[in-house]
């Protein structure tokens, strides 16, 4: 069984991305092995599951996810009319019952110090959850890393040339992959997670290009 990680959950037109809903009905499903969702940190810093660095796209409010606190933010609708959803904090998704993982990605801005510690302070609450953390952002990455050593951590590429070695595992473009890439970063004993694949035509290319390793963890669009 291929293992699926959901893109932000499982959305469409009536159930949006990135929130409870989706989230929650992603981990319920039997074919997904587990869930991508991003943070970010709020004016008053708590951690919310937003993408965007604005509400604008993603609810019916605009604004700077940062320069909000979290009752501002939650005024909001980040569903559609039937499925009203306010945005999720970080601690609302990691109460949800699964043994399936919680694949975060980290945006930050120029707050790496504070967001790390707030974060790990979380996460220490939920020793028992599977939870890998990734991001594009370096300096954050080595903060988490240098505090928690126990933390799966991993770097996000959108290039094939990998110059460090030193996370458990890369999340790397699909556009980008070749099989000498990715046999390098088995042999280091490496975790891979490919994104972002939106159907199954496109899972099967990738499974061909890479000589249909099980190993690999394939983040896709499966609204």
């Amino acid at each position: 069984m291929d293992k699926i990680i959901a893109h932000r959950g499982i959305f469409n037109n009536k159930i949006k991305e990135n929130t409870y809903l989706a989230i929650f009905n992603a981990f319920n499903n039997q074919n997904i092995y587990g869930v991508e969702f991003d943070i970010r940190l709020t004016k008053d810093n708590k951690i919310v599951v937003i993408h965007d660095n604005t509400i604008n796209r993603t609810s019916n409010g605009i604004g700077i996810v940062e320069n909000m606190t979290l009752k501002e933010l939650q005024k909001y609708n980040y569903g559609s009319k039937n499925f009203y959803q306010v945005i999720p904090t970080l601690e609302k998704i990691l109460e949800i019952n699964t043994n399936k993982l919680f694949l975060i990605e980290i945006k930050v801005s120029n707050n790496s110090k504070l967001f790390s510690k707030i974060l790990l302070d979380i996460l220490d609450k939920y020793k028992n959850k599977k939870i890998y953390l990734m991001s594009f952002n370096k300096e954050i990455l080595n903060i988490i890393k240098k505090q928690n050593k126990n933390l799966y951590i991993g770097l996000i590429y959108l290039t094939n040339n990998i110059k460090s070695y030193k996370y458990n595992f890369y999340v790397l473009y699909d556009k980008f992959i070749n099989k000498d890439l990715i046999n390098n970063l088995i042999n280091r004993n490496k975790e891979i997670f490919i994104w972002t694949i939106n159907n199954k035509k496109e899972l099967s290319k990738i499974k061909n290009k890479i000589n249909n390793i099980s190993t690999i963890y394939f983040i896709s669009n499966i609204n």
